[in-house]
């Protein structure tokens, strides 16, 4: 709980990068990424972290939820952190690390530098590599489906706090105007939130959804 109230510090978690605990088990964190460059560009992409109970002696584990064609997913979900993190350092690398790490791993400067060994779907980063047209083609439709509603909509499972739905822009305003009422701070603190809110919600209102449950 520690490292995830430290997320609110912007060096932490990473621009279009969201998470949560999940309701019924703080070792498991829901997140969604938005991608807004590169191969998967228009993407929202769900993942799950599951923290081991031995961490961080141990580092955590990141499945991706939508069904996603990138070299270091396999079909399962799993996602592999081997490039950036051949070995675990506990008290060095946390969470935060992680997360920067999912969102840069769909950036092309991270793809070229892929090393087979630490891929679990070779096939994708054969194909990134000697086909990449049709790679590009078919990271796309990835990034489509992503948000279509039968994908965005779905909430499985009901532990899963990260919930989208459609959102006005009245209901946004509504919901700003509920977390700077709720504020005692200054006024320039104030509009310090009022920037992060509009950085922060401009994923959502790109997509015309979303909401945290």
């Amino acid at each position: 709980m520690i490292e995830f109230t430290n997320l609110r510090n912007v060096n932490h978690c990473p621009l279009g990068v969201y998470v949560m605990p999940s309701t019924d088990n703080l070792f498991v964190w829901y997140g969604t990424l938005f991608v807004h460059k590169g191969y998967y560009r228009g993407g929202v992409f769900k993942f799950r972290l599951n923290i081991p109970q031995e961490y961080p002696e141990k580092p955590p584990q990141v499945y991706f939820l939508t069904e996603l064609l990138h070299p270091l997913r396999d079909p399962s979900g799993l996602f592999s952190l081997a490039q950036q993190f051949p070995t675990w350092q506990p008290n060095k690398d946390y969470i935060f690390h992680v997360l920067h790490y999912i969102k840069n791993a769909f950036k092309k400067v991270v793809l070229d530098n892929l090393a087979e060994p630490k891929c679990l779907n070779k096939g994708a980063l054969e194909m990134y590599r000697t086909k990449p047209n049709i790679f590009a083609n078919l990271a796309q439709q990835c990034a489509q489906l992503s948000i279509t509603k039968s994908i965005l909509y779905e909430n499985y499972p009901e532990s899963n706090p990260v919930r989208f739905e459609d959102l006005s822009d009245s209901r946004f305003e509504e919901l700003k105007a509920q977390i700077l009422s709720s504020s005692t701070s200054t006024t320039e603190t104030k509009n310090s939130i009022e920037k992060q809110l509009k950085d922060r919600f401009q994923d959502f209102r790109t997509t015309g959804f979303g909401k945290f449950g």
